[in-house]
């Protein structure tokens, strides 16, 4: 199966809600780049999902002013590793996690998630968009 990793750029979170210590985050749309190399580096396809992220134990710091956000860029830090503007896929992970989201739009609001861990599920069928190319 090929690499995969969700670029935030081109993503739009539809809704963000807590229930028990958990941030839920629905991406009505998240852009998966697809590679047999490194997913967004090397050559691949393009491809966009439904997506919900959870993060157990989550704080959030800052909000944005309105639903659905198309966002311009983004962090994920697990321990010590951090990724620009990439969610990996799959993603299971236990251990510190945060992540930073920045509006397109809004004055680019940013919002932050950290937490205990996180999970990724991807929605229904994901849908081809384009080729990638370096």
């Amino acid at each position: 199966m090929p690499n995969r990793a969700i670029e935030i750029h081109d993503s739009v979170l539809a809704a963000v809600s807590f229930s028990q210590g958990e941030a839920k985050l629905h991406f009505s749309s998240v852009y998966i780049h697809q590679s047999e190399g490194v997913p967004l580096r090397d050559a691949g396809s393009g491809w966009v999902q439904e997506a919900v992220l959870r993060i157990h134990d989550a704080k959030m710091e800052g909000a944005f002013s309105e639903f659905p956000v198309d966002l311009a860029d983004g962090q994920t830090q697990m321990g010590e590793n951090i990724l620009d503007n990439e969610i990996p896929v799959p993603l299971r992970h236990k251990g510190a996690f945060e992540l930073r989201l920045q509006a397109m739009w809004h004055g680019q609001e940013v919002v932050s998630f950290a937490g205990s861990g996180a999970e990724l599920e991807l929605l229904g069928e994901p849908k081809y968009v384009e080729e990638f190319r370096p």
